[in-house]
């Protein structure tokens, strides 16, 4: 299994990093990095349980309908959802924060991926993912009027016993 990473420093203390999360605002100024996806479902919160639904395209004028659920919760340290249907064999996402000190925290996106004829499809999806939470990160950077210092992205390999 691998796992992509994708980790950033921001000038912001981690319990504003996480209640940017938690808001509303964060949902909605984090989908304006993925083009073409329809919102059909909010998520009312980050807590285990809740869900979104999205239409997402998988090629011009087809799109395929993407549910994930929040599975894991723990308040100013991470959040996760997970893909209970959709595009991908596996979407686990982990969504952790880390405190730097007191006005500095790291935002780490963490994807445990599986997609179709593995490992060849990685070499076009981790790009993608890249340039992604590339924006996504910017634009959470944007909101705090601060600038994302990208610390790693890259993948890491999951060997399963």
């Amino acid at each position: 299994m691998d796992t992509f990473i994708f980790q950033s420093k921001f000038q912001v203390p981690i319990e504003r990093l996480f209640q940017f999360h938690e808001d509303p605002i964060g949902f909605e100024t984090l989908m304006k990095a993925n083009q073409g996806i329809r919102v059909i479902q909010k998520p009312s919160s980050l807590n285990v349980g809740e869900t979104a639904i999205l239409k997402v395209p998988i090629l011009p004028f087809l799109y395929t309908e993407w549910i994930a659920k929040h599975t894991k919760y723990e308040k100013n340290s991470l959040f996760q959802d997970n893909q209970e249907k959709g595009p991908f064999l596996k979407f686990l996402h982990t969504h952790r924060f880390i405190k730097v000190n007191e006005n500095e925290s790291i935002l780490s996106d963490e994807i445990e991926i599986n997609f179709y004829v593995w490992p060849i499809s990685k070499f076009i999806l981790f790009p993608m993912l890249y340039l992604m939470f590339k924006k996504r990160h910017k634009l959470t950077a944007e909101y705090f009027s601060v600038k994302p210092n990208l610390i790693f992205s890259g993948y890491s390999r999951t060997v399963v016993n």
